[in-house]
């Protein structure tokens, strides 16, 4: 991967002119517009542009029947593929019967753009366009849009046009052109198809159903047209694909199209019309200025709650808030639906949810939107009937949640790097466990969080089983991609032991909820006693902690072979030889000493980091968000610098040539992650706050907002000096490289000196594989 850079002098301004991208579908994802529901990504408005799909709806999926070589029991018999639904927010334009946009190669040819460029807000949370268009009769016109996906109104886009003529010009606008353009196209490809479709002055309504799955969208929209005096705007409803506006303009005058759509997708039809026509009503009681305000007064608290400044690198100014942005942009309406892997940005992994939403982005949401959070695992928690399902088919206790999934049921028809990845289950059960010490809310704690955290731990309860060296959990494959179905995964391992305590302190605190799930006190005992005897291999020769027992008995991977550092390495190389070796495709271990290993001396993490950044070849984008925490952590803040910036220009700069399929959502989370948890060395431990700041060479300040039990507090770190502000709440409990920060009403700031920075000389990284922006 070489770097790509692009201009970056303005930190709350993303321009498509200035972003260099390998595909101008890459551009229509970093310019999405969402809310974790409903996804906008930046395609022209035209059908047949060739750049993705326009619209997303999460509810709305289709399903696809598995072919297996050989079908062996408990193989999902299908896939869910999230499908592209029809984009009701767009409308088609011609200039003097010339259609604006139309593409390059049109027979007919086209009008001529002088000037276009597309601008995503980051501070407003809006995407502009401006463009200026000479149709073929020679007349220009000025084309100014602004649109907005809402973060506060579940299924609402809204999209004001402004066209002002610079000659005299007539203008036609059709909304929703070609709206059958989503529908499925031959019958062995998912989509959507058009039940029902109406365009009238007024607005539009459009019905589409996925044949298989049963899923439903209906969107309703409105048309609101304003024009200069004298300026005659007139509907026609004779087009056989609905009704057009016309417009007379002058040399100097204009006409404002908005465009409201509300979009509602589910199962059952009649409730899908009333939710719609509910949106759209409550859209339109606001309008247009009403909706801007809801979005700007939403993401001032955001940024208010999640900012990172940094001073003396514009450029990972401007990525880190692109990064929070799309993560905001990825779950502040995904209630009921769940974070997706690429938010809605694309259909890349057929648009489904994994491990990576409890594992990177809920830590980032519990300090910056920490509604979000809870709302995706409340949806976690709808989902149990699915996961017990799954367990009973498996022969386990508990649950077993999906390794991949739309709906709550597991679609992944590889079960090495799925079913036996049994971690997720950890993952989900701990990130109840962690929102509840970071919020304080007690009534997701009783609620949701024992729910979770009880059935989880079960299931290790009756995975592993106590042997004479200690509790074992054999047969499972950890976070790498590389290795998989071995024993005892020191990744696995110690999240199942921070689930079973979890689980026990939860019921502790709940025993009536315990009583209702059948929990005892003898239950209770086994799950420490499990957690106590929890078997975390280790390796005495070389001093290092095992990514699993025997990892370092294996082969090593051959660096020196040409053909051995292709990346990525699956492209090249069969599993059955990968697995064989020490070669890992993403932190693990590393992983581990992240979120789970707190009782293990840094001295030891140091060894262990050295050891598995010189064989983590990094195929995946959630190495990075782990590596530069514990990077920063064993004193390489230079590299956790340089894995900082690569997650958060993951996108802007479409670093694996493939955001054109969706974004990195987990890997812009660890953006935020790098900077705060890693260079702000920020680790919860129970009512206290560790913060062990650090500065890179190259950067001079950053400075972030953290969250305990409701109480926030400033952390401002400069070079020789950190300060800590309480922002809201009583007080917080604080530690500054481990000497105690007490902040209250009455003592709301505090400064404390930074000790000598430590630099050690960061280990290597395999061939080719450095970080992307590592300037050294």
């Amino acid at each position: 991967m070489t770097p790509v850079h692009h201009r970056s002098d303005d930190p709350w301004h993303v321009r498509q002119s200035e972003l260099d991208l390998h595909h101008p579908a890459a551009a229509a994802s970093v310019l999405t517009l969402s809310n974790g529901y409903l996804g906008v990504r930046a395609v022209p408005e035209r059908p047949g542009h060739g750049h993705g799909p326009g619209t997303l709806l999460a509810t709305v999926h289709e399903e696809v029947p598995h072919t297996y070589a050989e079908r062996a029991y408990a193989d999902p018999e299908v896939d869910e593929v999230l499908v592209p639904v029809v984009d009701a927010w767009a409308v088609g334009w011609t200039v003097d019967g010339d259609e604006l946009d139309a593409p390059p190669s049109d027979a007919a040819g086209p009008g001529e753009a002088r000037h276009d460029d597309r601008v995503l807000d980051l501070r407003r949370g809006v995407l502009d366009r401006e463009a200026r268009w000479t149709a073929r009769s020679g007349a220009a016109v000025t084309l100014s849009t602004r649109r907005l996906v809402s973060l506060t109104r579940r299924g609402v886009v809204a999209t004001r046009w402004r066209v002002r003529a610079e000659d005299a010009v007539t203008l036609t606008a059709r909304p929703v052109p070609g709206c059958g353009h989503a529908d499925a196209g031959p019958a062995d490809e998912p989509g959507v198809r058009t039940l029902t479709c109406r365009h009238d002055p007024e607005g539009s309504a459009v019905h589409q159903r996925a044949e298989r799955s049963g899923r439903e969208l209906v969107v309703r929209t409105a048309h609101l047209v304003t024009a200069d005096d004298g300026v005659d705007a007139r509907w026609s409803t004779d087009d056989p694909h609905g009704a057009v506006l016309s417009v007379d303009l002058r040399a100097g005058q204009q006409v404002e199209l908005v465009v409201l759509a509300a979009y509602a997708g589910g199962s059952d039809p009649e409730a899908l019309h009333t939710q719609a026509d509910a949106e759209l009503r409550g859209a339109r009681e606001a309008g247009w200025s009403g909706l801007r305000h809801e979005q700007e007064t939403e993401l001032a608290g955001i940024w208010a709650r999640g900012d990172v400044q940094v001073e003396g690198d514009d450029e990972l100014q401007l990525g880190v808030r692109y990064a929070l942005l799309q993560v905001v942009q990825a779950s502040a309406q995904a209630d009921g639906a769940g974070i997706r892997a690429k938010g809605l940005g694309g259909t890349g992994y057929h648009g489904h949810t994994f491990w990576d939403s409890e594992c990177f982005v809920l830590p980032v949401l519990d300090h910056v939107l920490p509604r979000a959070a809870a709302d995706h695992l409340r949806w976690r928690r709808g989902t149990l009937p699915q996961a017990r399902a799954r367990a009973v088919e498996l022969g386990l206790p508990g649950v077993t949640f999906p390794w991949r999934t739309i709906s709550g049921k597991e679609c992944s028809g590889y079960w090495p790097a799925s079913t036996a990845a049994y971690h997720v289950n950890a993952g989900i059960g701990c990130a109840a466990a962690r929102h509840v010490v970071a919020t304080g809310d007690e009534v997701f704690d009783r609620d949701v969080a024992v729910d979770l955290l009880v059935p989880t731990a079960r299931l290790w309860a009756g995975r592993g089983h106590h042997t004479p060296e200690g509790f074992r959990i054999d047969g499972v494959t950890g976070p790498d991609e590389y290795t998989a179905i071995v024993d005892n995964n020191a990744y696995t391992n110690l999240m199942a032991r921070e689930n079973l305590r979890a689980a026990a302190d939860a019921c502790e605190r709940h025993p009536d909820v315990a009583a209702r799930l059948g929990v005892t006190a003898t239950e209770r005992a086994e799950w420490r006693r499990a957690a106590d005897r929890m078997m975390v291999p280790h390796s005495t020769d070389l001093g290092i902690t095992e990514q699993h027992e025997g990892f370092t008995r294996q082969a090593p991977w051959d660096f020196a072979a040409e053909r051995n550092a292709q990346y990525p390495l699956q492209e090249h190389h069969p599993y059955a030889e990968l697995y064989r070796r020490q070669v890992t495709k993403q932190a693990d271990l590393v992983l581990a000493l992240h979120v789970a290993a707190d009782d293990i001396p840094v001295e030891q993490k140091r060894r262990d980091f050295a050891y598995y950044e010189a064989i983590t070849v990094r195929d995946s984008s959630l190495s990075a968000p782990a590596q530069a925490v514990v990077a920063a952590e064993v004193g390489h803040p230079d590299l956790a610098y340089a894995y900082a910036r690569e997650c958060a220009l993951i996108d802007l700069s479409d670093l694996r040539a493939e955001t054109g399929e969706g974004l990195h959502v987990a890997a812009l989370a660890g953006a935020w992650t790098a900077l705060v948890v890693g260079l702000g060395g920020l680790r919860q431990r129970g009512d206290t706050l560790d913060l062990v700041p650090r500065l890179p060479r190259r950067l001079t300040r950053v400075s972030f907002t953290v969250l305990q039990g409701g109480a926030r507090a400033e952390v401002d770190v400069r070079r020789d000096l950190v300060t800590y502000r309480l922002l809201s709440g009583d007080e917080i409990l604080l530690t500054h490289h481990g000497e105690p920060v007490h902040l209250s009403t009455a003592a709301p700031e505090q400064e404390r000196p930074q000790p000598p920075l430590e630099h050690h000389p960061s280990p290597p990284q395999p061939p080719g594989r450095h970080p992307v922006f590592d300037e050294t």
